[in-house]
């Protein structure tokens, strides 16, 4: 697990390292990070009385538009919600002079927000927790460091053939390393780094925790990514497919259950080494995976791994060290037995996708669900399966038509995260891209 402060310890900590501004973020349905930056000198107030935004916040697309029809905006008259810090994510902002951040936890009309990611990522831990479980994750995302060139972007490193290399051949600004030094001196459990398959495609990883805990990481840890590669000219993306002639990222969610200090995956004397609590929870995934599809692949650009049939999913499948299946069982036992979903790319937010996935497998273990035989080989192959959402609205489709999700994910969320996103859609259908004017505008 990763370095656990007390709430006096972080305090004293970024007081030791010269804040004396802070930043209270939080996180919109989008995975947008929102934020107020208020001198240290206010954290007191802050924590009693929060820091007021307006509540439509969450309701603003990727253009900055607010979106209609989401119950979050005019149907409450664009009212102010509190947002307040949570002490136990405090931490400096190394590339920020001065600077440290804390997440928040949004309070609306006096009770704490039912939409907010981070509330349902609470919520989902707690119903595991009435079963005497505790949940732990592990966020692996892959992302690609661009240039724009300006007509659009460029690959940081063209460097093909050296995937597992991450020295100055391929961090040739030094851009990889600034990151792992802001990383770890924000006090995240960083543990590995390394380039992935194409040049320009990243990945740098944290220790698995508490799933809370490892959710308010992956947000820090994609923030300090996005904001250092800024820094230098550079853009950090967590799109599927950011460039056309190169592959996919992909987001990839590892999920356990523990009771009393014991993986409660594990059991040497089930099949494969797997115990019922595993299974089942398994089967609640392959159970729910299209009505999880829209949060885990939120974007039209997503569904591009799944149709590149690259370590994305194309079926809903499972199997054992299988990078082709929709949830892969890594070989390692014990403590390390784990659930990989392999469904998601790194746009997902971390709190939602996380929550989605633990309601999930709640659902599994309510049921008692049986996930069937592990596949092997490659999973793309096989004609007999249920098939991925191809296509944002699909997924979106499958989500509203999933009523254990509706009804554990709860009417708020839903109705803004489909109007957001439906939006999102439609948007898409109507606009002109460069590829259909490439394809018609002369010939046609």
């Amino acid at each position: 697990m990763g370095e656990q402060l007390s709430a006096e310890e972080r305090l004293a900590r970024v007081r030791e390292a010269g804040c004396d501004r802070l930043r209270v973020h939080f996180t919109d349905l989008l995975g947008v990070s929102r934020n107020k930056v208020v001198p240290l000198t206010q954290l007191d107030e802050c924590l009693e009385d929060g820091i007021n935004f307006c509540i439509s916040a969450f309701c603003v697309d990727h253009v900055g538009e607010v979106i209609e029809g989401t119950g979050l905006g005019a149907e409450v008259d664009f009212r102010d919600a509190q947002v307040i810090p949570d002490l136990d994510t405090l931490t400096v902002v190394p590339w920020e002079r001065s600077t440290a951040i804390a997440i928040g936890d949004v309070r609306f009309d006096g009770d704490w927000l039912p939409a907010s990611p981070r509330q349902l990522l609470a919520r989902a831990s707690d119903e595991l927790a009435e079963r005497g479980l505790r949940a732990v994750a592990g966020h692996e995302l892959e992302f690609f460091l661009l240039r724009p060139n300006g007509s659009g972007y460029e690959q940081y490193a063209k460097q093909p053939g050296l995937v597992y290399t991450l020295s100055p051949s391929v961090d040739t600004e030094g851009v990889l390393r600034k990151m792992e030094d802001g990383v770890a001196a924000m006090g995240l459990p960083l543990i590995a780094s390394n380039q992935e398959y194409f040049g320009s495609q990243w990945e740098i990883n944290l220790r698995y925790d508490d799933a809370l805990k490892a959710a308010d990481d992956a947000h820090l840890l994609k923030l300090a990514v996005k904001e250092i590669a800024a820094q230098h000219g550079l853009v950090a993306t967590f799109m599927g497919k950011p460039i056309q002639e190169l592959g996919t990222s992909g987001y990839h969610l590892h999920l356990s259950l523990w009771d009393d200090g014991t993986n409660a995956f594990d059991d040497p004397d089930g099949p494969d080494g797997l115990s019922d609590v595993c299974r089942q929870f398994l089967a609640g995934q392959l159970e729910h995976a299209r009505g999880m599809t829209a949060i885990m692949a939120p974007t039209i650009n997503a569904y591009k791994r799944f149709l590149a049939m690259a370590f994305g999913p194309w079926n809903v499948t499972w199997g054992h060290d299988n990078r082709t299946v929709y949830a892969r069982i890594p070989r390692e036992r014990g403590k390390a037995t784990r659930i990989e979903n392999r469904a998601g790319d790194g746009t997902a937010n971390a709190y939602i996708a996380s929550a989605a996935a633990l309601f999930a497998g709640i659902d599994g273990l309510e049921r008692e669900l049986d996930p069937g035989e592990p596949v092997s080989g490659v999973a793309y192959e096989l004609e007999d399966r249920t098939l991925m959402p191809f296509s944002l609205g699909e997924a979106l489709d499958a989500l509203e038509e999933d009523t254990f999700f509706v009804e554990h994910l709860g009417p708020q969320f839903v109705q803004a995260f489909l109007a957001m996103k439906r939006s999102e859609v439609a948007r898409f259908a109507s606009a002109v891209t460069d590829w259909e004017l490439n394809e018609y505008a002369v010939t046609l």
